[in-house]
């Protein structure tokens, strides 16, 4: 009796993780070394974005219509405005803040959040943290991940943006095609809720 309880418990267990993993995103050990964009042009990669698809994020639960605005500042960082209407209240909200590239790598950017908190509470804000560019052709798409690393385990995240509200099946097949290469599941993904968007979102 006591050995069927213990195997179903691990059947559970085994379902349970499965599941967590096809839905939240995380794997066993650190988070994996991916490799950079060569020549990784930050002003090419600067303008106005649409988001695609993304992976489960607590944050964007209720987010629908989201679009990003990078601009190059004087510094050479990527001054960074995100437009999103709640799925709640039909309102839309702006949230700023700013991304500095790697100065080993540009397609790595630490962003930070606008706020008059003091810096050390700010940079563990929601959405502070490195993005990593895994790929851009800049004029058509762009995918962005990010992974939080626990030692024993990581969590990551997958946003594919496009210069239009769309892209097609072929670049589409080629970004999960990228993603499944790095072992990042595009099953994951999900398409945003953009309903009733503003027509220039």
């Amino acid at each position: 009796m006591v050995k069927s309880f213990t195997w179903i418990w691990s059947v559970l267990l085994v379902f349970g993780l499965d599941l967590i993993k096809s839905t939240f995103g995380y794997g066993l050990g650190n988070c994996p070394k991916i490799d950079y964009i060569k020549h990784f042009n930050v002003t090419r990669f600067a303008g106005h974005w649409y988001e695609i698809e993304r992976s489960f994020y607590l944050m964007e639960l209720i987010s629908s219509c989201v679009s990003v605005d990078l601009e190059v500042n004087s510094k050479g960082q990527l001054d960074v405005s995100v437009v999103s209407k709640s799925l709640v209240s039909g309102t839309y909200s702006i949230s700023e803040g700013v991304a500095t590239p790697s100065r080993k790598d540009p397609s790595i950017l630490l962003y930070r959040v606008s706020s008059k908190l003091p810096r050390f509470i700010s940079r563990y804000l929601p959405g502070a943290g490195f993005y990593q560019v895994l790929d851009t052709d800049y004029n058509d798409y762009a995918v962005l991940y990010s992974c939080t690393d626990f030692q024993i385990i990581h969590m990551d995240l997958v946003w594919i943006w496009a210069r239009k509200k769309d892209i097609c099946v072929k670049v589409r097949a080629k970004i999960y095609e990228m993603l499944t290469s790095y072992e990042i599941d595009p099953e994951r993904l999900t398409l945003p809720k953009n309903v009733n968007c503003a027509h220039d979102y």
